[in-house]
């Protein structure tokens, strides 16, 4: 059984996607309103050794001559870039594998000159940019006291000035708080200081953390899309406001805990975990196990598993 390797999963953006996950769930630098896993329990800066390195790298080896993926990914049930292991892991997967590496962080540990030097060497660094001020990125982000949206994006620009691979940029818009004609000319700015190879603008489409969230509508998005390409140019800004489609991966002989390692870290749709058990000719009964084991959240008219360690 793994517990720090997952998939593939289909991934909006990866394609299909080898994922480690080395945070436990919600220690993280940021307490997003929208976040898919829920409110930070444990919101820290410092770096820590979660987990032994060898572990990871025992189930990563495993991994990576049985699966086909086109991603191998470094991911967190909260910030990846927290864990005190993380450089050590990218070096062996830089030297044992062939596939491109990627990281899911929000980039706020950039600001560190060790972190910088880790995720240099991999191929791409998706970070996030929900505000353009202050104000805006205590609202939509609630990041450590320690961090300040200025340099927030000092990090960031210091990292593209060494960095060879490529930034993508992940905006998360919800409505009434960054949905609008002045914050979106803020990011924009910010953007430009940095210039992200993709800027992928997205909304909700799993539970958030807070209730309270809702993703603006369709024309919404798309007339802040032209505000955007204003700083960015308008090939690289991609529009997503939907769930992933494909095939997730799972371990036929210990289904139960392989859907439970993925929903760690993404909700999944009670159609998708239907998808999963027929595609590998599984008794339906694993779905009332997980049903047991996680809890059912209703977001936009569709109903989705969230796992819960509480």
């Amino acid at each position: 059984m793994f517990r720090y390797v997952f998939g593939p999963v289909p991934s909006r953006r990866l394609g299909k996607s080898l994922g480690v996950n080395v945070v436990p769930l919600k220690y993280c630098n940021f307490n997003c309103v929208y976040c898919q896993l829920g409110r930070t329990r444990h919101v820290i800066n410092d770096l820590r050794m979660f987990y032994p390195p060898e572990d990871i790298i025992k189930e990563m080896e495993v991994a990576v001559r049985s699966r086909n993926y086109d991603y191998l990914t470094f991911i967190g049930d909260g910030e990846p870039t927290l864990y005190a292991g993380l450089g050590k892991l990218i070096q062996w997967a830089r030297n044992n594998q062939d596939r491109p590496l990627a990281i899911l962080t929000n980039g706020a540990k950039l600001i560190d000159e060790e972190v910088r030097s880790w995720l240099s060497e991999l191929d791409v660094v998706k970070v996030s940019t929900d505000a353009g001020s202050e104000r805006t990125f205590r609202l939509i982000n609630r990041p450590h006291r320690e961090i300040t949206f200025d340099r927030f994006i000092e990090g960031i620009e210091r990292f593209r000035e060494v960095f060879s691979g490529q930034i993508w940029t992940e905006v998360m818009l919800v409505k009434g708080i960054n949905d609008n004609e002045e914050e979106m000319e803020r990011i924009g700015e910010a953007l430009r200081r940095y210039r992200p190879d993709r800027v992928y603008m997205m909304v909700p489409t799993r539970p958030p953390a807070e209730p309270w969230v809702k993703p603006p509508t369709s024309d919404v998005l798309v007339s802040l899309a032209k505000v955007l390409s204003r700083y960015v140019n308008s090939d690289r800004i991609f529009i997503i406001d939907y769930i992933e489609r494909g095939e997730f991966h799972i371990d036929k002989n210990d289904p139960v805990n392989s859907l439970l390692g993925i929903l760690k870290v993404q909700p999944m749709t009670v159609e998708q975990v239907m998808d999963v058990i027929r595609r590998n000719n599984l008794d339906m009964e694993i779905l009332d196990r997980i049903r047991s084991l996680t809890k059912e959240v209703v977001f936009n008219g569709i109903t989705y598993l969230v796992y819960s360690s509480e």
